[in-house]
């Protein structure tokens, strides 16, 4: 007799293989045509399924982009994160920075559909909520940094800072993205500046 479990087994496969299906054909049409052309039914074509099946798993496209905008956040946090864990506390305020921004770009300049989920977060509200958890993994790493330049910050002080950070990477990324899908070495430059003076002006006022 055939157990109810060994029964359930291969819809929970199939279920799986749809909706990996749903979110690589997303990241096709991502990295082919653009953050512009999404939509459900263009997903589900790509994917070779019908409409009511992307249905089953998904409500709408957000969906479908925040599953894939909170594994591109995660990806760019771990990015910052193992820079600075091999990197020590005691490194210089500029060099911290510029390494961070380094990270981001060297880790996601060869992925087309990686800097399109970057202007999705920007173009569209409903996915802001994925930067969130990136900021709180990025300000616990921070600390021991923050630590050593003598920034003293309060726990909803750092959350802020981290949110302001996180916000001047997204729209700068963006803008560095916008004229192709190749970084704007400029914009990047100004990037590290702005992050770099941003510290530093904390640091002056925690002494």
């Amino acid at each position: 007799m055939t157990l109810p479990n060994e029964i359930r087994e291969p819809k929970q496969l199939r279920a799986r293989q749809t909706r990996e299906a749903v979110l690589s054909a997303t990241l096709d049409i991502l990295e082919e045509q653009g953050i512009e052309k999404i939509s459900t039914n263009l997903i589900a074509k790509t994917a070779g399924i019908n409409i009511a099946t992307l249905y089953k798993y998904f409500n709408d496209k957000y969906e479908i982009l925040n599953e894939l905008a909170l594994s591109f956040s995660q990806k760019q946090s771990d990015l910052i994160c193992n820079y600075l864990r091999d990197t020590p506390s005691d490194t210089p305020i500029k060099t911290v920075c510029y390494g961070m921004v380094d990270a981001i770009v060297e880790g996601t300049k060869k992925d087309r559909a990686l800097v399109q989920l970057q202007r999705a977060l920007m173009i569209y509200p409903e996915l802001h909520s994925a930067y969130q958890y990136t900021n709180v993994e990025i300000g616990k790493a921070m600390k021991p940094f923050l630590s050593a330049w003598k920034i003293r910050l309060k726990p909803s002080e750092l959350e802020t800072a981290m949110m302001c950070i996180g916000e001047t990477f997204g729209v700068l990324q963006d803008l560095a993205l916008s004229k192709s899908s190749r970084y704007d070495e400029k914009v990047i430059n100004e990037l590290k500046r702005i992050v770099t003076a941003y510290y530093e002006s904390h640091a002056k006022t925690s002494t």
